[in-house]
């Protein structure tokens, strides 16, 4: 399979979205978020949504054209309403708010309702903590057919793999990045693995009577199998109380609703916004914070380790590689783009 060019991916998203009747700059938002997913080595969140959002636009369960909305707002807080768009233009706009609010204020609150899958979570904090601030960001699921875990002590699934994110400054520019999911893997990367036709490690799954498995199928068939919950067999209690207490704050305080509801899929969130120069010196701060990685850092590393590494330098380093050596798409992912192309009367380019 033929490797791409930021750009080259960038564009092709783009002009496929476009296509389906998104208007040009929230085609590019869209198209740049999944891009970098991409390039970051998050495939499972990158062009792998692209069929996804599509058929989503087809159902008419995603408004390509739509507005985004602030319903509501004080000083400091806002409640952003994506009508159903693309949850990444809806992101984009909530990012702004914050930022313009905890630059006034110190600190800024937004939730956001009736948004589309948001995407990676990482790419948000990120933006922020670049205007040094410190980014919370707690999401979650709703809509059926998107049970992915049993509850803990539960057989069939009830929640879903709701994520959560945050971001923090550092000296070198290159913030901190947190972005985990409440479960042991994100459910993109069980489809990425289906889409390969390759197993899930043993403690990603289990069937629908609590047996692990190694067939990425199982998530998605009849009766459904469920994601263990962060912490796995032995401490996924931890995991399953994190999704539940983002099920409340993303869910039920932004007005989405928590999982369960028979209604189109969405995302709920709730970020919040910290403008570290009101609560300490940015060169304090920053000491302290180079101070601690120091000491993180200076612990030996293991065996066939290399360096020990902090949240978010992994994807730096991949994006680095993807600059040089080109973005891998797996084949079965983008022969479906290539379809979507043609149904829409595009046509998409592949390099030779």
């Amino acid at each position: 399979m033929p490797r791409f060019t930021r750009d080259q991916l960038t564009s092709a998203c783009t002009t496929i979205f476009t296509a389906a009747g998104t208007p040009a700059p929230e085609a590019r938002i869209v198209a740049e978020l999944l891009t970098e997913a991409n390039c970051a080595g998050h495939h499972s969140h990158g062009l792998i949504r692209i069929p996804q959002y599509l058929e989503t636009i087809e159902r008419g369960e995603l408004v390509p054209a739509a507005v985004v909305e602030l319903v509501r707002e004080t000083s400091i807080t806002a409640v952003v309403d994506g009508h159903w768009g693309f949850g990444q233009a809806t992101m984009s706009k909530a990012v702004d708010v914050v930022l313009e609010k905890a630059r006034e204020h110190g600190l800024a609150a937004v939730t956001v309702r009736n948004a589309n899958h948001i995407g990676r979570l990482g790419s948000y904090v990120d933006r922020i903590a670049r205007q040094n601030m410190i980014a919370l960001l707690f999401v979650n699921a709703v809509g059926i057919p998107n049970f992915r875990m049993a509850p803990w002590g539960g057989t069939e699934p009830r929640l879903a793999t709701d994520p959560m994110a945050i971001g923090i400054p550092a000296s070198s520019g290159d913030p901190v990045v947190i972005d985990m999911t409440t479960t042991v893997v994100a459910e993109g990367k069980v489809r990425l693995q289906r889409n390969r036709g390759e197993p899930t490690p043993e403690d990603w799954i289990v069937d629908s009577e609590g047996r692990p498995t190694t067939d990425p199928n199982v998530l998605y068939g009849e009766p459904l199998g469920s994601i263990l919950p962060l912490g796995g067999n032995a401490a996924g209690h931890k995991g399953y109380g994190l999704n539940v207490a983002l099920e409340l704050l993303a869910g039920a305080l932004s007005g989405t609703g928590c999982i369960g509801i028979d209604r189109p899929l969405s995302n709920g969130v709730l970020l919040v916004g910290l403008d570290v120069k009101q609560f300490v010196a940015m060169a304090e701060f920053f000491e302290e914070a180079d101070r601690f990685v120091n000491h993180v850092k200076s612990s030996p590393p293991a065996e066939g380790v290399d360096a020990v590494l902090l949240p978010g330098e992994i994807e730096r380093n991949v994006l680095e590689q993807s600059t040089r050596e080109g973005i891998f798409v797996d084949a079965e992912t983008w022969r479906q783009i290539l379809g979507w192309g043609e149904k829409l009367g595009v046509e998409l380019e592949t390099p030779d």
